[in-house]
């Protein structure tokens, strides 16, 4: 049960228990020696394990659940601090880039202003978010669709389970807690996720470091609609030269439904059409992305079988409309820019060999979470669970890790004892 005096915050980042994640391109030997010593360690610890088989994916193959319109509840930006400031300082106004000439996605690499990814951030932001809602209405007409859930967490966790089906060779794990009826999930970070997102090469970290530069030659921070055509042009010109800081960022916290299960995510928006509407402003929300032009057929297979899933399943999870793909060549030149709308994207490899199908995305993703409720039971802060899946079994796998600091926040946990 939730006390009183919430626990306190000293966290640190643990690597046990955690799987490498191995991308499609790496090697087809499945089982790591990871996998090798968790599996031994369960047997010799005696650890109750719970198992979710991903095959046959036939069992998926049926109607869409129902799936609610995501509604914003409340947005908030994470300034140069990578501090949750509860306004839209950070939302940026999609503006096409400009090709004429054709700009670098590499041009600034070395002036570039660094996240540190190795702070572990929890679930904070979304977490202080939900607070925000609750001492914004001390008064009690909070209603509690506006802050409670059956789940809690990020958009990456909901993605990582939607593309599982047809993403068998990446690892992933998770947390999870329950406080009363909630099931709170985080990612657990390893020193392997880590350095994914940092980049483990110069060259690794220049396409990384390209998908923020296209960010920024797509938007400018005011309203296009509401600039003189010369106030516009200086904008235009200024975001070319402009210095890429990836602490900087815009979140949407949304609730929605999959099936019969509630959800409250977070998701990082990189822009929007116009002045933000007060009602559904996700329905002209943007996604950026780049990817290497599409030069052969094999280059084709990849965007189509493993690029477009993961950008539908992110897109479609938070309600985003419109997938805006950058094409990029070997040196980082951008050669294109195509808009792919999100609804569009599964009818455009239907039919096709290999390829993947969004009901069975919605399915698998709507029976494991109600894998994850009939498993992550006990209503107690400090106990969690590891929740993971195992790519040489193909299977998602549930334990418990017993009694553990929260990873929910104090200032959380206090406002939910009020």
């Amino acid at each position: 049960m939730v006390s009183d005096q919430p626990p306190g915050l000293k966290r640190q980042i643990s690597s046990s228990n955690a799987e490498s994640r191995s991308s499609a391109t790496e090697s087809k030997q499945l089982r790591t020696d990871k996998d090798q010593v968790r599996l031994q360690d369960e047997a010799e610890m005696r650890i109750p394990v719970v198992r979710f088989g991903v095959h046959p994916l036939s069992k998926y193959t049926l109607a869409c659940p129902q799936f609610s319109e995501p509604r914003e509840l409340v947005s908030f930006s994470y300034d140069n601090n990578r501090r949750p400031c509860m306004d839209n300082r950070e939302l940026k106004y999609y503006y096409p880039p400009s090709l004429q000439p054709p700009p670098s996605l590499f041009s600034g690499f070395e002036q570039q202003v660094k996240r540190d990814h190795t702070k572990n951030e929890h679930i904070d932001g979304l977490l202080a978010a939900l607070t925000h809602i609750r001492q914004q209405n001390r008064d009690g007409t909070v209603l509690p669709r506006d802050t409670q859930a059956d789940f809690v967490m990020y958009r990456g966790m909901l993605t990582r389970i939607f593309v599982t089906p047809y993403s068998l060779r990446d690892a992933w794990s998770m947390n999870a807690t329950k406080v009363g009826s909630t099931i709170y999930i985080e990612e657990e970070v390893t020193v392997e996720n880590i350095a994914g997102r940092q980049g483990s090469t110069e060259e690794h970290e220049k396409m990384m470091f390209g998908g923020y530069r296209f960010e920024t030659l797509c938007v400018i921070d005011t309203p296009p609609e509401k600039l003189s055509p010369k106030d516009l042009n200086i904008k235009l010109q200024t975001r070319v030269d402009e210095i890429v800081n990836t602490n900087l960022e815009y979140c949407s916290i949304f609730r929605t439904r999959l099936g019969g299960h509630s959800i409250i995510s977070g998701a990082e928006v990189d822009c929007i059409e116009c002045a933000k509407p007060s009602a559904f402003p996700n329905r002209y929300y943007r996604e950026l992305k780049t990817v290497k032009l599409l030069d052969s057929e094999r280059a084709q297979f990849t965007f189509e079988r493993y690029k477009l899933l993961k950008f539908w399943a992110q897109s479609f999870i938070a309600g985003v409309p419109t997938v805006t793909v950058g094409f990029r060549d070997n040196r980082g030149v951008l050669c294109g820019v195509q808009d792919f709308r999100t609804q569009d994207i599964p009818r455009m490899v239907k039919d096709k060999p290999r390829m993947w199908k969004a009901n069975v995305c919605m399915n698998f993703a709507n029976q494991v979470l109600q894998f994850i409720k009939s498993h992550v039971v006990e209503d107690d802060v400090e106990t969690q669970y590891r929740i993971e899946y195992a790519p040489e079994s193909q299977e998602i796998r549930i334990y418990s890790l017993g009694q553990r600091e929260s990873f929910l926040s104090a200032e959380y946990l206090s406002a939910l004892a009020l």
